[in-house]
């Protein structure tokens, strides 16, 4: 594991001071999160490319950054290719296999539930995937909801509408930090420490600054194990398989149908 940063927040409260600690790490495994545990801590799991990721290039995250560039290449504003991405990117969700990250995390999530942590998802997927989320991870034997801060659906305002569904906080792409915020008040949860594990480094500094904010110990882990299937991503792979949508086809399928073309 790579250590990233470790900043220092003083916080003053009346006339008093107390130094906390925020630590970011890199990892490209997900058991090296067990070094950084501490009793009381709230593990909060990032979803897309952290947990689970399509079985095909047609719908990843990578397609869907990759989607809104060539739309706003096309002459659409930011505003127009971000949200015609996105709905395509929701629709393929709804029909879209998915496949661990990496081997052995469901055991993981398993164990830290199993060992009585307080576990759930924080996510920017948009509310009309809730549903559809839980059963994802379901279907690779992921139950977020086990050991979550609360077992209630928990619906408010933070921009946009956010709700807490099933162990997973979907934040409507709004600021994660201050979504996170407003559940923890709603729910009543008051955890000890923050434990963070992302695939985007800039993902984990909303929740960072939020607990530096409210006196908690925050520790990030900036997860790259798709870091090199975000950089190999091939387009025309995906491009036969967004026109096969419907049937999506596999990697292997696809390239076979380029290689029919050439």
């Amino acid at each position: 594991m790579k250590f990233v940063r470790n900043t220092t927040f003083l916080l003053f409260a009346l006339f008093w001071a107390t130094v906390l600690p925020a630590e970011i790490y890199e990892t490209s495994r997900m058991d090296e999160l067990y070094g950084h545990l501490e009793p009381g801590m709230l593990v909060v799991f990032d979803i897309d490319n952290t947990l689970i990721e399509p079985v095909q290039e047609l719908g990843s995250n990578q397609w869907f950054e990759n989607r809104i560039k060539e739309y706003f290449s096309h002459g659409y504003s930011n505003h127009n290719a971000l949200h015609t991405a996105l709905k395509e990117w929701i629709a393929i969700q709804h029909i879209t296999f998915v496949k661990l990250v990496e081997p052995g995390i469901d055991e993981v999530v398993k164990d830290l539930q199993g060992k009585g942590y307080t576990v759930m998802g924080l996510t920017t997927r948009d509310l009309t995937l809730s549903d559809r989320t839980a059963e994802q991870l379901q279907s690779v034997g992921i139950d977020l909801s086990k050991t979550a801060p609360t077992q209630e659906e928990v619906f408010f305002m933070n921009e946009r509408g956010v709700l807490f569904h099933k162990g997973s906080l979907f934040t409507a792409a709004t600021h994660k930090g201050e979504a996170l915020h407003k559940f923890l008040e709603i729910s009543g949860y008051q955890p000890s420490s923050v434990m963070f594990i992302n695939d985007k480094y800039s993902h984990l500094i909303p929740v960072e600054e939020y607990c530096s904010q409210s006196g908690i110990p925050f520790v990030g882990l900036r997860y790259g194990h798709t870091d090199e299937k975000v950089k190999s991503f091939c387009k025309q792979i995906a491009d036969v398989q967004f026109y096969h949508f419907g049937h999506i086809l596999s990697n292997e399928s696809a390239e076979r149908i380029l290689h029919e073309r050439d």
